[in-house]
């Protein structure tokens, strides 16, 4: 019974990030760099500086707009994610754990504009 239930709980905590994309009206699929519009694959390839690029995501939102996602290693073992419009315009590029700022305190920038 205990087993039962602990798988249960695996199969719930594991679907939940489903749930939460389809609630924010987002589509995501996984796909080839080579799949990517021509702008957004040079956009990637130039933030990746060289490193090894893990995967591509294209991800619609609700309203249609696509945007595309990159997980990155660069070459120091350091993960980036690379967020790219569909016309190749660099969104953002942040550290994979979140921190998309440079003093690692997982807080976007806030206290860096001093």
């Amino acid at each position: 019974m205990k087993v039962g239930l602990v798988a249960a709980a695996v199969a719930l905590a594991l679907a939940l990030p489903a749930v939460a994309g389809e609630k924010e009206g987002k589509k995501k699929e996984e796909i080839k760099l080579n799949d990517c519009p021509a702008a957004v694959q040079q956009t990637i390839k130039d933030n990746a500086a060289g490193g090894e690029i893990l995967e591509v995501e294209k991800v619609t939102k609700k309203d249609g707009t696509v945007v595309y996602e990159a997980e990155v290693k660069k070459a120091d073992g350091k993960k980036v994610d690379i967020k790219v419009a569909a016309d190749g315009k660099l969104i953002k590029v942040e550290d994979a754990e979140g921190d998309n700022d440079q003093d690692n305190d997982k807080d976007d920038d806030k206290d860096d504009m001093k």
